[in-house]
C-alpha cells in the first residue's frame, strides 16, 4: 500500500497526508525517554526517512505509517508520523527476513531459514501458539521455544493495543505511554475509568480523559466522570490563585463543565467530602469547598507561623549596644525610627514582617540585620522565590542568596496526578531541617501557599524567620495570598515602611511608584530623566516606538544590551499584547540570517539567540549548571524562568536553553509548548525581577486589567528608566482604580483563630 502523497478525507483545508507501508531498514536514532525516533524505511519506491514518536523498532519489521511530508533544512524530505501500525510480514521471504533481522532474541539468519523451511507461511502462527512444534527445529530447546513464544506474544500485544487505541482516536505518543503504564490492563482502564489516566500519567488532563471516555462510551453521569470533573474544577481554582471556592461558584462551574444537573453535582461534592478529598467549611458566613490537601496545608502553615512568632527574651541594653556598633561600622546603615523598629522586631521575635515599596530602605534593614547576626556568630540564610530576585538581593547585600527551592534542596514533584495537588518534595523538612539560626526571605509577595508551607516545614522553632516584601504588588502566580493574609491577620509583628530615603529621592521611578500607590495624579508632561511618557494614539505607532526604544534609544541611555530591556504589557492578546509584540521584537532584535537555525512550532518560530521564558512549572525537567568552579545538577524549571536559546538540534529534535542563573536544560521539540518568546512579558511574569529599563505599552487596555496593583508592579520593575508609550489617560485610569481581583484564601482567619485560642 503506497499512496504518497494523498489528501486524506476528512482533514479539510487541503492538508496532504500520506500512508505508506514498508520495511524498517535502519533505526538512525531513538530517544528512549519519549520514543522520538528517526527511522529509514523502504517501500516499493525506495528509501525514505520517517520521524516521530514510535515504538521500539527493529530492522525487518513491517509497519504502516501515516503522516505529512516536510522538508528539513538539513536532512531533506521526511515523513512526520501521525499514525502508526505494525503489519504482519506477507509471504515466506518477508517472514524469513523479519526473523533473520534479530527481532526475536536467539534467532539469527540460519535458524530463521530452518524455521521458515519447516512451517512456511504458517511460521508466525506456530511461533505464537505451538512451542512444542517449534522445539522440533534443530537448535531450539523446549525452554528456548517458550522464550520465543513469549517474545512473539509481547510483540502481538503491543500491535493489538496500538490498533485498539487508534480505533478510539488516541494519538500515538499517548497510546504508547498508556501501553507502557498499563500493559494488558489498558483495556479495562479505558472502558471502565479513563479518568485514571489523569492520576497515573503526566500531561493528561480532564479534557483529554473526558474525550477518551466519550469515545469509549462511558456514561455522562458516571461517578468517575463527576469525581474527576469536580477535582478538575478545584484544580482550575488553584490555577486562578484560590485556596477554596464558594459552593455556588463550584456548582456553577461544574454544571457547565459536565453538562449535568446541579443536584447530581451537589451529590458528587458530598461524596468527595465523605471520602475526605474535599473539605466543606463555612467562611465569613458562606459555605465553601477546599481540596483537602490545601485546607490542611493552610491550617498547618498558620500553626507553624504562630509557633515561630514567639518573642525571644534579650537584654534591651545589649541589643541597643550591638545596633549602635552595626551603625557605626557603616555610614550607609543609619536607621530611622521605623527601620529601628523593624530591626528590633527581627532581633527579638522568631517571626517578623518588613513591608514597603521601592526606596523605603528594606535592603538597608536586611544589611543591618545581617551584620548583627553575623557579629553574634549566627548562621544566616538569604533566599528569594526566583533566581532573578535572589541575584538582586545578592548584589544589594554582598551576601550569597539562593532561591527558596535551592535552599530547601528541591527533589521534584511526584509523577502523576494522584499527588498533583500534594506539596512539593524537598530534602529539607521536619526530619532534616535547615541548619540556620536566621532565614531572611525577600520578595515574599511572590511566595504562594505550597512554597511557604514547604519553607516552614524546614524551619525549627527557635530559628528566626524574617519575611520582606511589598504587599502592594500583585499576588503570587500560584495559589494563596500569603503576604497580605499574614499582614491583615494582625497577629504577626509587621513593620510597614513608607518614607523614601535620600539616595532614591531623585528617582522619579521611586517617587511616582509611591504616588501611584496613593492614587495621586502624575503629570505626563513633566520633565524626567527616568520616568518618561511617549504619547501615541494608534497601536501601530506604539509598536514603532517600542521597537525604537528597545533597539536604539534605551540601550545606550541605560548602558544595557537590547535584550536586557524588558517590554511589559498588561495583556497577552491584541496588537499591543505579549504575543504580537514578541513577534515584532523578535524580528527586530534577532532577525533570521543565513546559518542561524530556527524551528517553527505551534506558538511561532524559535530562533537561536531568542529570549525565551518557561511558562509552566516543570518539576521533572533536569538541568546542569557549570560556572567554571562548581558543577551542579538538579530538576525543576519554573514558571517565569527566562533564558536564551543556545542551540537547536534538528537530528535529535532538541532545544538547549541557558537560563539566567546559568542552568542549562534540554527540551524535546514536543515540550516546546512550555516555552514562549520573552522579549515582551506580562506584568505577572515580571514579578520579582528588576530590569535596567522597562517599556510599558498602554493603549486600549482591557477593563479587568486597568488596575492600580498591576501598573504599580510594572513600574517598580525598572531600575534606571521606565518609559510608558501610548495614552497617559489610560495610565491615570489604572492609577485611579484600586480594585483587585479577589482571591479566596483564609490563612488570615486561621491565624486569628489560633491567636484567639492562645
Amino acid at each position: 500500500m503506497n499512496l504518497r502523497p494523498s489528501c486524506k478525507a476528512g482533514q479539510g483545508k487541503g492538508i496532504m497526508t500520506t500512508s505508506i507501508q514498508g520495511t524498517v531498514e535502519y533505526v538512525i536514532h531513538r530517544n528512549p525517554s519519549n520514543g522520538y525516533s528517526v527511522v529509514e524505511l523502504s517501500d516499493e519506491e525506495g528509501l525514505l526517512t520517517i520521524v516521530g514518536t514510535l515504538p521500539e523498532l527493529t530492522p525487518g519489521e513491517q509497519i504502516e505509517v501515516e503522516g505529512s511530508f516536510v522538508t528539513h533544512p538539513t536532512y531533506g524530505e521526511q515523513l512526520v508520523v501521525e499514525r502508526f501500525a505494525f503489519c504482519q510480514p506477507e509471504g515466506v521471504r518477508a517472514v524469513e527476513r523479519y526473523l533473520a533481522s534479530g527481532i526475536i532474541k536467539g534467532i539469527g539468519p540460519q535458524l530463521a531459514a530452518r524455521i521458515v523451511a519447516r512451517f512456511g507461511e504458517d511460521t508466525l502462527r506456530i511461533m505464537e501458539t505451538d512451542p512444542v512444534a517449534l522445539a522440533g527445529i534443530s537448535g531450539i530447546s523446549a525452554k528456548g521455544a517458550r522464550k520465543i513464544q513469549a517474545q512473539m506474544l509481547e510483540k502481538k500485544e503491543l500491535r493489538d493495543a496500538l490498533l485498539y487505541m487508534d480505533g478510539y482516536g488516541i494519538p500515538l505518543p499517548l497510546a504508547m505511554r498508556i501501553f507502557e503504564r498499563y500493559g494488558a490492563s489498558l483495556y479495562t482502564v479505558l472502558t471502565t475509568n479513563p479518568y485514571q489516566l489523569i492520576d497515573d500519567l503526566t500531561h493528561v488532563g480532564f479534557r483529554i480523559a473526558d474525550e477518551i471516555a466519550r469515545r469509549t462510551g462511558l456514561a455522562d453521569d458516571s461517578t468517575f466522570r463527576i469525581t474527576s470533573g469536580l477535582h478538575y474544577a478545584m484544580m482550575q481554582a488553584l490555577e486562578a490563585g484560590h485556596i477554596f471556592l464558594p459552593i455556588g461558584s463550584l456548582l456553577s462551574y461544574a454544571c457547565e463543565l459536565l453538562a449535568l444537573p446541579e443536584d447530581v453535582i451537589a451529590e458528587g461534592i458530598e461524596n468527595l467530602s465523605f471520602d475526605k478529598r474535599f473539605v466543606n467549611r463555612e467562611v465569613a458566613g458562606v459555605r465553601v469547598v477546599y481540596l483537602a490537601t490545601y485546607y490542611y496545608m493552610e491550617m498547618e502553615t498558620a500553626a507553624r507561623l504562630t509557633e515561630l512568632a514567639r518573642k525571644i527574651p534579650l537584654d534591651p541594653e545589649l541589643v541597643a549596644k550591638e545596633l549602635e556598633k552595626v551603625q557605626s561600622d557603616s555610614a550607609s546603615l543609619k536607621l530611622d525610627e521605623w527601620q529601628l523598629r523593624a530591626f528590633r522586631l527581627a532581633i527579638t521575635h522568631g517571626l517578623s514582617v518588613i513591608t514597603g515599596g521601592p526606596g523605603t530602605g528594606k535592603t538597608t534593614i536586611i544589611s543591618a540585620i545581617l551584620r548583627y547576626f553575623e557579629a553574634q556568630d549566627m548562621t544566616v540564610e538569604l533566599a528569594a522565590p526566583t533566581g532573578r530576585a535572589a541575584k538582586r538581593i545578592t548584589e544589594a547585600t554582598g551576601r550569597p542568596a539562593k532561591t527558596i527551592h535551592r535552599l530547601l534542596e528541591y527533589m521534584g514533584k511526584p509523577e502523576g496526578g494522584i499527588d498533583a495537588d500534594a506539596p512539593l518534595r524537598f530534602v529539607r523538612n521536619e526530619a532534616n531541617p535547615l541548619e540556620a539560626d536566621v532565614v531572611i526571605v525577600d520578595e515574599v509577595s511572590m511566595v504562594d501557599l505550597p512554597l511557604m508551607y514547604s519553607l516552614l516545614r524546614a524551619i525549627l522553632p527557635g530559628t528566626r524567620l524574617i519575611l520582606v516584601g511589598d504587599a502592594d504588588q500583585l499576588p503570587s502566580v500560584g495559589p494563596g495570598n500569603v503576604l497580605k493574609d499574614i499582614i491583615r491577620s494582625g497577629v504577626i509583628e509587621t513593620t510597614p515602611l513608607t518614607h523614601i530615603y535620600r539616595q532614591d529621592a531623585g528617582s522619579d521611578i521611586v517617587v511616582n511608584a509611591h504616588r501611584i500607590n496613593r492614587g495621586e495624579y502624575i503629570d505626563p508632561t513633566a520633565k524626567s530623566k527616568d520616568f518618561l511618557f511617549l504619547r501615541r494614539g494608534a497601536a501601530e505607532a506604539v509598536q514603532d516606538a517600542v521597537i525604537r526604544l528597545v533597539s536604539k534609544s534605551l540601550p545606550d541611555y541605560v548602558g544595557a544590551e537590547p535584550t536586557e530591556i524588558q517590554v511589559i504589557s498588561p495583556t497577552r492578546k491584541g496588537p499591543l499584547g505579549v504575543e504580537a509584540l514578541n513577534r515584532i521584537l523578535q524580528n527586530a532584535l534577532n532577525p533570521p540570517a543565513p546559518g542561524k537555525k530556527e524551528r517553527n512550532f505551534l506558538k511561532g518560530t524559535f530562533r537561536v539567540g531568542d529570549k525565551l521564558m518557561q511558562i509552566k512549572n516543570n518539576y521533572q525537567k533536569e538541568w546542569l549548571s557549570d560556572d567554571g568552579h562548581t558543577r551542579r545538577s538538579g530538576t525543576g524549571v519554573f514558571n517565569g524562568d527566562i533564558g536564551t536559546l543556545k542551540e537547536i538540534r534538528f537530528f535529535t529534535e532538541e532545544l538547549v536553553i541557558l537560563f539566567d542563573d546559568e542552568r542549562t536544560a534540554v527540551y524535546q521539540f514536543a515540550e516546546a509548548d512550555e516555552l514562549e518568546l520573552a522579549y515582551a512579558i506580562t506584568v505577572h511574569k515580571s514579578q520579582g525581577s528588576e530590569y535596567p529599563a522597562v517599556v510599558l505599552p498602554l493603549l486600549n487596555v482591557p477593563a479587568p486589567l486597568m488596575t492600580r496593583p498591576l501598573i504599580y508592579t510594572a513600574v517598580t520593575r525598572a531600575k534606571s528608566c521606565v518609559c510608558l508609550v501610548g495614552s497617559p489617560e489610560t495610565f491615570q485610569q489604572m492609577v485611579d482604580n484600586n480594585t483587585e481581583q479577589r482571591r479566596y484564601s483564609s490563612l488570615h482567619l486561621q491565624l486569628i483563630e489560633i491567636a484567639g485560642a492562645h
